[in-house]
């Protein structure tokens, strides 16, 4: 009997027992890796919205997946691509949507749980309402 077959196996156990967990401790860990690159002018609103609401919501742009509420990808993402005036239009309707669900909350009956008033107030609610509105279903 060969042992050409156990040599190979000991060599893939070993290089998994010892290369995974050192590729684990030599990554930096750090959880910005998963978020999409934004412009400037968003990345205050990436931040707040993974502090604040990435442990509840999924959304692509902020790196979170969240699963207790919507994912705001589907649940935001724009119909069809408009261009001009529509995409601002747009833009600033979501952004509405967002800023009072963030100030007011949301209770959706087919979602479980509820998303309680008052998670963010002022320049930090508008700033994760426009990151939301600019980004989600975007990626």
């Amino acid at each position: 009997m060969s042992k050409k077959p156990f040599v190979i196996f000991g060599l893939v156990l070993a290089f998994l027992a010892v290369g995974v967990p050192a590729w684990a401790f030599i990554s930096n860990g750090d959880p910005a890796d998963g978020r999409t690159q934004v412009p400037e002018n968003l990345k205050s609103g990436q931040s707040l919205f993974v502090d604040s609401c990435g442990n509840c919501h999924k959304l692509y742009a902020a790196g979170t997946y969240g699963d207790f509420g919507p994912g705001l990808d589907q649940k935001l993402a724009p119909a069809g691509t408009p261009t001009g005036p529509d995409a601002a239009s747009q833009i600033e309707g979501t952004q509405a949507q967002v800023l009072s669900a963030i100030e007011i909350g949301y209770d959706d009956p087919t979602v479980p749980g509820r998303m309680p008033a008052g998670i963010m107030v002022g320049p930090e609610a508008e700033a994760i309402a426009e990151f939301v509105a600019k980004t989600a279903g975007r990626g």
